[in-house]
This record gives C-alpha cells, sequence and structure tokens, in this order.
C-alpha cells in the first residue's frame, strides 16, 4: 500500500513538473516600440514673398524740339507705333533754309578768296597776315555753313528708337517753344516691374541668383492666371522719399499674348532664401541625431511607412540654429525621421507612431 502511495505521488509530481516546463518555454510575444516621428518638409516653403508692383516702360524719353517754331505737319495718334529714324514732327522750315543758302554763298565767296590768297601770296603779292586773314575767314563760314544745316535738320523730330507714342502734349500748328515737351514716346520689346522692398528685405531680393532653381514671376492684374518670367535689373541704393523702402526693378519680355500698359498693377513673386549657402534639407532637434562609434558618422533613423520598420540613413550636418540642427544631405522632403529614443532602436526594427490620445 506504501508503495503504491509513493508510485502516485511521484507520478502527479512528474506531471506537475512537466506542465511546468511547457509554460516556461512559451515565447512571449515583443512589443512595438512607439516612436515620435518628424515628418521633414521644404524649409524653403517660407522663403517666396509676393509683392505689389507698377508696370513700367524699359526706356522712355519726353521729346521736344531744339529751337521754337511753327508746328507744320505732326498727325500722330497715342499708341502709334514708330520706328527708328522715323519723322514724327516737322517745324516750318523757311526761315533755316533761307540762313541755309546765305551760309553756304559766304562759305564759297570764302573759299574762292582763300584760293585767290594763296595765289598772291606764291606770287610774294601780298603779306602773310593778308593770307591768314583769308584763312581764318574761310574756317568761320565753314563753320557757319554746318551751324545752318545742323538748325536746319532740328525742324524736324524723328524717333531715337523704335516704340509706341504714348502721349502727345500739343496739337498741329501750334507755335511750340525750344525744349517744349511735345509727345512721350516709350520702348516696347521689354517691360519692366517695379516693387518697393522694405530694407529688411533689400539685401536678399538684390542678391538675385539667375542659376536659382526657383526664378522671380509675375502676374498681372488684367489676367493673374498666366505668369511671366522676369529678371533683375537694378535696384536703388537710396531709400524712396517718405518710406523706408528701397525700389528694385524687374524686366520681362513684353508678352505677346495679352497686353500689358505702364501704369497698369502686377504681382512679382520672388525667392529671398539665400541660394549661395549649401542647401539646407531639413532643421532637426539634436535629439534625433546620433553619432556612430563605428565610423563616427552621423545617422538619423527614418521610419519607412509600408513596413513599419526604422532604419539609419547617414546625414552630412550644417549649422547649429535656435531651431535645431541643419541637415544637408542625407534626407529629403516627405521622409519621417525618429526625434526622440534613438537610442534604443536597432536597423529594420519594427516600430509604431506614437499617437497622443486626450487625457494622455
Amino acid at each position: 500500500m506504501n508503495k503504491l502511495t509513493t508510485s502516485l505521488s511521484l507520478l502527479i509530481l512528474a506531471a506537475v513538473i512537466s506542465g511546468c516546463s511547457a509554460e516556461s518555454t512559451e515565447v512571449v510575444p515583443s512589443s512595438i516600440r512607439p516612436v515620435k516621428l518628424f515628418e521633414v518638409t521644404d524649409v524653403n516653403a517660407g522663403s517666396m514673398r509676393a509683392f505689389p508692383a507698377k508696370v513700367a516702360a524699359t526706356k522712355q524719353a519726353e521729346l521736344s524740339f531744339r529751337l521754337s517754331g511753327h508746328l507744320v505737319d505732326f498727325d500722330l495718334v497715342e499708341g502709334q507705333q514708330v520706328e527708328k529714324g522715323d519723322v514724327l514732327a516737322r517745324l516750318d522750315s523757311r526761315d533755316a533754309r533761307n540762313t541755309l543758302l546765305n551760309r553756304e554763298a559766304d562759305y564759297e565767296l570764302a573759299k574762292a578768296d582763300f584760293k585767290r590768297k594763296g595765289e598772291l601770296l606764291r606770287r610774294e603779292l601780298i603779306s602773310q597776315a593778308d593770307y591768314d586773314l583769308a584763312s581764318a575767314q574761310l574756317k568761320s563760314a565753314k563753320a557757319n555753313l554746318a551751324s545752318a544745316q545742323d538748325q536746319l535738320s532740328y525742324t524736324e523730330l524723328t524717333a531715337p528708337y523704335s516704340g509706341t507714342v504714348a502721349k502727345i502734349a500739343i496739337d498741329n500748328y501750334q507755335m511750340v517753344q525750344a525744349n517744349q515737351s511735345v509727345l512721350v514716346l516709350q520702348k516696347d520689346s521689354n517691360i519692366d516691374v517695379v516693387i518697393q522692398v522694405p530694407e529688411s528685405l533689400a539685401g536678399k531680393v538684390t542678391q538675385f541668383n539667375p542659376n536659382a532653381s526657383t526664378q522671380p514671376v509675375v502676374h498681372f492684374a488684367n489676367n493673374p492666371s498666366l505668369t511671366f518670367n522676369a529678371s533683375l535689373k537694378e535696384h536703388a541704393t537710396q531709400v524712396t522719399p517718405g518710406t523706408q523702402s528701397y525700389e528694385v526693378v524687374f524686366t520681362l519680355p513684353r508678352p505677346s499674348n495679352m497686353t500689358v500698359l505702364p501704369g497698369m498693377s502686377a504681382e512679382l513673386t520672388v525667392d529671398i532664401a539665400n541660394h549661395s549657402a549649401k542647401s539646407v534639407n531639413a532643421v532637426l532637434p539634436a535629439a534625433a541625431i546620433s553619432k556612430r562609434d563605428l565610423d563616427g558618422q552621423h545617422v538619423v533613423w527614418a521610419y519607412n511607412s509600408e513596413l513599419g520598420k526604422v532604419n539609419q540613413h547617414i546625414v552630412t550636418l550644417g549649422k547649429v540654429t535656435t531651431d535645431g540642427i541643419e541637415i544637408v544631405d542625407g534626407i529629403s522632403v516627405g521622409d519621417k525621421i525618429v526625434v526622440a529614443g534613438v537610442q534604443y532602436l536597432s536597423e529594420d526594427q519594427q516600430v509604431k507612431p506614437l499617437r497622443w490620445q486626450r487625457g494622455v
């Protein structure tokens, strides 16, 4: 009986021990570590600035006669296209022509007298002083003739360049005075867009980089759906009176598919980022960046949304700013970077984004 009891106790003890071993060999599933993520965005997106602008003619001139007279030929209209060298207006030229005839006669007479005096001097019939006087009179007559020719040419007003008659100041058949404005001529191959830039941005806008990926663009008020590329032309180095801003001028070819006139409103969008410096991909907190002991490389942990895993990315650091450390290379816009607890991560580790809930 004792032997039976002892055997039964041993069987029960063996069953208990085997049950405990089975429980101890079960694999407890590991928990997936939650991580705090930061999505990389375009750090230069905030560098695009829009400025109200006014359209101006690339070249504009007020044309006038250099002498007074009676206007007899002036049939232009505002908006008319003219070519370089075209006669735009004429004064009554009768007085100038008569003066020219007198100067031509004086010159011919002085020329003949000089020739005669030369022959007499060769024959020693006159003195050297008489010959020198004839020479001076010839030069004076020649200068008077050239002046009379110029005066006759001043009775015609010609176009200094091809362009558009923007404004007409007087009517035909009026008496005009010397230097009195007759018309305004604008060159129409290009147009200018003028903006006022505050002093805080003047240095950035005027350091225009023609090789930058983002170029200045112009929208015109009469058709804002169209955009046109512009380039920096010039900028003022003195403030505009009454303001604390500087005038900056951009230029562009005149659009062929719409009418753009000086004085129209426009909007210029320009990138004020410092393109001369290295391109910055992102600014991350210092806690997101670690240094590998193996090779001394700086790395960040990028999260793969499809696989739910993290992997190391070697990065190039830029400057340390108040917002964090600049990343020059190694990550791209749209990447999700772990910004906390990177010391607990390993390659291809399964993680999940940390989502804050209300009250937690």
